[in-house]
């Protein structure tokens, strides 16, 4: 009976011992990372399509999103807010943000262009030049030049058209691409400059012009880890991520160009 009971003992000790060892492994296997990527207002669409495709490659990484204009995420990072990466539509954000080491492994991942838009059913005449649609227009959107990199470029396409001072006046500034999007489609705005993939979004608007590549900076977007970001090495797994095919064709899907 003593070798009985004692046997009994042992197996009872090698199920619980097989038991704990599964649950263990299930715990292990269900351990999930969650990073915190801020990125530029005009990639939010194409971040919905990446985020289901990167976590599904990757399913122990999660992907939590804020966006805005890059401006606003660099003084983001700036302050030591908790992001992890960064996708940015503007060299001198990265670049800036890499001056100061706060960011590293800077990388171009896309490139787009700028274009002049009015809502769909702006009654004007066709084959009309930029200058005289900027004429025509009661209110410009733009976004702020000082935060939003699509801001800084319409500035810039107006300066070098020499229109700047003429136009001052009618700028309506908003706080990123899509919300000068928002302003045409509704309305509150006669004109305004947005990439060419905030317009392909859009049934209210149409696009005017495409503005002319030389009147303003390259247009690329980058990818940047933060340096103090405690989750490196699945933040550079996404990051990497933007780079490859599967990325791209998304990218490429809603009007982005490939990086040079």
């Amino acid at each position: 009976m003593k070798k009985i009971a004692i046997l009994i003992s042992c197996l009872l000790v090698l199920l619980v011992g097989a038991c704990a060892n599964t649950s263990d492994k299930a715990k292990t296997k269900t351990t999930t990372t969650t990073i915190h990527i801020s990125a530029a207002a005009s990639l939010k669409d194409t971040m919905d399509d990446v985020k289901p495709l990167f976590e599904k490659a990757y399913p122990s990484i999660k992907l939590s999103f804020d966006f805005g204009g890059s401006g606003q995420i660099r003084e983001r990072v700036e302050s030591g807010a908790p992001i992890d990466g960064v996708l940015l539509a503007s060299k001198k954000d990265a670049d800036t943000l890499s001056k100061q080491k706060l960011a590293e492994n800077t990388k171009e991942f896309a490139g787009n262009d700028l274009v002049l838009i009015e809502p769909k059913n702006a009654d004007q005449k066709e084959g009309l030049s930029l200058e005289q649609l900027l004429d025509n227009a009661d209110k410009i959107a733009i976004g702020d030049p000082e935060s939003v990199p699509a801001g800084a470029y319409a500035k810039q396409t107006l300066e070098n058209l020499n229109l700047y001072n003429t136009e001052k006046a009618k700028l309506v500034l908003a706080t990123d691409v899509r919300q000068v999007l928002s302003y045409v489609e509704a309305g509150n705005a006669d004109a305004g400059f947005v990439y060419q993939t905030d317009a392909i979004l859009s049934k209210k608007v149409q696009v005017k012009a495409k503005i002319d590549a030389k009147l303003h900076d390259p247009i690329a977007y980058y990818s940047a880890q933060v340096t103090d970001s405690e989750k490196k090495e699945p933040t550079t797994t996404f990051l990497d991520f933007m780079n490859k095919s599967e990325a791209q064709k998304i990218l490429e899907k809603y009007g982005f160009k490939a990086a040079d």
